[in-house]
């Protein structure tokens, strides 16, 4: 199985990042992350500029996508990108939807696209979370049966944040949360103690940590502290934007309310790579 990967704002600059341990958790269950070519921009900054440039920005990415995937033999059909960025999973798939049901938006963006040599027709290209995919196309079990290094003893929060369990966004389709219970059964099947954590789904200060260092720090600390009080050693993030907003954060968080916070923030695939060997990534001594 084979998909295109976009790492967006994090893609992998040197070791220990959540994009390599993607790569590596994924190649571990079967599933093969191949990086999008061509700067194609972050698609979770997308979507709050002018319509019809945001949209053919975005669509660029999944025509590039589309391209790079159609000649290979075991790639998805149609095609998928896969995306580990709540933000750009919502902006991806808004941008699907829209262009299939806006026959003027698809046309302008049509023009756009054809300026740079592509093409992006509805129904070519597939958007999907690395979470649904780790869990869906391998599994607990699958997931459970590479582990050679269980994480016993080791309470962890599972943190999805707002965006990856939202109920009332148009653009998933869905009646319940996709994500509901999956990172927690991810996390049991690697043997850790996972924390019942009643913030899990609360706002991370998303781009107000760029915009307002006082809402941002309100926000996280409400969510350090029930972490904190729950008994959790680490909290797990599906989304590398979370896991920069909890981890970055915990200095002004502690400057601002005299706390002293220092709790590990790692992605769910960071948990996986320790549990599976596949990278030293020192989440636990």
């Amino acid at each position: 199985m084979r998909y295109g990967y976009d790492s967006g704002c994090s893609k992998p600059s040197g070791g220990g990042l959540a994009g390599d341990a993607a790569f590596d958790v994924a190649g571990a269950l079967g599933v093969t992350l191949e990086e999008i070519e061509g700067p194609a921009g972050c698609a979770a900054s997308e979507l709050a500029m002018n319509a019809i440039a945001a949209f053919a920005r975005v669509g660029r990415l999944l025509a590039l996508a589309g391209r790079q995937l159609s000649q290979r033999q075991d790639a998805t059909v149609p095609p998928a990108v896969v995306t580990p960025c709540s933000a750009c999973f919502l902006n991806l798939s808004h941008t699907i939807r829209s262009l299939t049901t806006h026959t003027d938006l698809r046309e302008r963006v049509a023009e756009e696209l054809a300026a740079t040599g592509l093409s992006l027709s509805p129904g070519s290209v597939r958007v999907r979370h690395l979470l649904d995919v780790l869990w869906e196309d391998a599994g607990p079990d699958a997931i459970r049966r590479r582990v050679t290094r269980p994480l016993a003893g080791l309470r962890v929060a599972p943190y999805y944040g707002c965006l990856t369990t939202s109920r009332d966004c148009p653009d998933l389709d869905r009646e319940e949360p996709v994500h509901h219970s999956r990172l927690e059964e991810i996390l049991s099947a690697l043997g850790a103690e996972v924390v019942g954590f009643p913030l899990k789904d609360h706002c991370c200060g998303g781009r107000a940590a760029n915009a307002s260092e006082e809402v941002a720090t309100s926000l996280q600390h409400r969510i350090l502290r029930s972490a904190t009080d729950h008994g959790a050693q680490v909290i797990a993030t599906v989304c590398p934007r979370c896991l920069n907003n909890l981890d970055s954060g915990q200095e002004p968080v502690n400057r601002r309310f005299r706390t002293a916070f220092a709790l590990p923030v790692r992605t769910f695939t960071d948990l996986m790579a320790e549990a599976f060997e596949v990278k030293a990534l020192g989440v636990r001594s």
